[in-house]
C-alpha cells in the first residue's frame, strides 16, 4: 500500500532564529544564515522529491510568500507555538487533507542528502508507526509519523529519545534511522566551526565565503 505522504517544514521568523550563534554572528548575518538554510531546504525538496506535496508552517507572512515561490503549501500560525506546536498544527491539517503519514524535517539542516531523505521516505512502515531521525546530540532532524497525530510531539532537548519513550507508551512500532549527513545541525558556535573545517558541500564553501569563518 502506497501512504500519502506530506513533507512539512516548520519556520520561524529569520530575525528570531539561530540565537545560539549570537557569540560568532552579529542579528543580521544570523537572519541571512537562516533564510538561506530555508530557501536551500525548499529548492532541494522541490528538486529532488517533487512527488510529494511540501507544506511550511510559520507566523510569518514573509516566509509564507517564500514559500510558496517553490511551490509550497503555507498554513500561516496566528503566532509562534515552537516547533512542536507547528508539528501539531500540521498533523491536524495533514489529517484534514487526507494524508496518511507526514514528514517533518527542519528547514535548518546543515547537510542535506537526496539519497538519505529517499531511504527514509521509502522505508517500509506499519500503521501506525514512527520513524525517527535523530541529530548528533539526540535532537530529532527529521520525524515521519503514521498516521500524522499518531503521538504527541515533543521537540527540544534530547528529542528523539521523547518522541521514542513516547512511542513506548503507546505500544508503536518505532524505529531510529541513523544517518550521516542527516544528523548535522547548525545551531552553536562549535557546530559552525566543525562545518567551516569539513568544506565537503556547497554550504560549507558559501559560508567560508560570507564570513570568512
Amino acid at each position: 500500500m502506497t501512504l500519502k505522504t506530506l513533507i512539512v517544514i516548520p519556520v520561524k521568523d529569520f530575525s528570531a532564529a539561530k540565537s545560539r550563534l549570537r557569540p560568532v554572528l552579529d542579528d543580521s548575518d544570523r537572519s541571512q544564515l537562516a533564510r538561506r538554510l530555508c530557501e536551500r531546504t525548499l529548492r532541494f525538496f522541490q528538486c529532488h522529491f517533487p512527488d510529494y506535496p511540501l507544506l511550511v508552517v510559520t507566523a510569518s507572512a514573509a516566509i509564507g510568500e517564500l514559500a510558496r515561490g517553490y511551490g509550497a503549501s503555507v498554513l500561516r500560525e496566528l503566532r509562534p507555538a515552537g516547533l512542536s506546536g507547528a508539528a501539531a498544527l500540521a498533523a491536524h491539517w495533514s489529517k484534514r487533507h487526507g494524508f496518511d503519514s507526514q514528514l517533518l524535517v527542519p528547514a535548518d539542516i546543515a547537510r542535506l542528502d537526496a539519497a538519505e531523505f529517499g531511504c527514509l521516505l521509502g522505508q517500509p512502515r506499519a500503521v501506525p508507526s514512527v520513524l525517527i531521525c535523530p541529530a548528533s546530540d539526540a535532537g530529532t532532524n527529521a520525524l515521519l509519523t503514521t498516521p500524522p497525530d499518531v503521538l504527541p510531539f515533543s521537540f527540544g532537548e534530547r528529542s528523539s529519545e521523547a518522541h521514542q519513550a513516547s512511542a513506548r507508551r503507546r505500544s508503536l512500532p518505532c524505529q531510529l534511522l541513523h544517518f550521516e549527513h542527516m544528523r548535522f545541525d547548525l545551531d552553536t558556535p562549535d557546530d559552525l566551526h566543525n562545518l567551516m573545517h569539513q568544506p565537503s558541500g556547497d554550504l560549507s564553501r558559501e559560508l567560508v565565503t560570507l564570513w570568512n569563518l
